[in-house]
């Protein structure tokens, strides 16, 4: 299935709105209607002389949207805290002290998280996800786009 239909079935099934995609994206009224006009073929459904073409990167950023509302929930939440700590030391260049300094978490806990979560308890594993959910959301709005 295409992001258009996995972006109209988001829709029609109340996961998301079109005023929320375009907040999120900042795609335009007219460019993601055309977007969500396409059939699955790609071609162009509604009239083709008011079809607003996608950029490139208005089309990635619609696409990895719809891949994370549609896939990334599968993931499990274990997974997904190894995987944000991951991105922020190896992706980011945090250090584990960084992150800790940055989060107030305890050094153990992050080194738990990035190896073994499922033996975090429940308190530590929720200050844990929030804080480095956080940390990774600013990191994310500092990056160049």
């Amino acid at each position: 299935m295409n992001p258009a239909d996995e972006l109209r079935i988001l829709i029609s099934d109340g996961g998301i709105t079109e005023d929320a995609v375009q907040s999120i994206t900042s795609v335009t009224t007219e460019k993601l209607r055309s977007f969500l006009n396409q059939t699955q073929s790609g071609m162009v459904v509604a009239d083709p002389e008011k079809m607003e073409v996608l950029s490139i990167d208005e089309s990635m950023r619609l696409s990895i949207l719809v891949a994370q509302l549609t896939e990334g929930f599968q993931i499990d939440d274990d997974e997904r805290l190894t995987a944000i700590l991951e991105s922020l030391t190896l992706e980011c260049g945090l250090t584990v002290p960084n992150i800790a300094r940055l989060t107030g978490l305890e050094i153990e806990d992050l080194e738990s998280g990035l190896h073994d979560p499922a033996s975090i308890p429940i308190e530590k594993k929720y200050a844990l996800a929030l804080r480095s959910s956080y940390l990774i959301n600013a990191v994310g709005l500092a990056r160049n786009r």
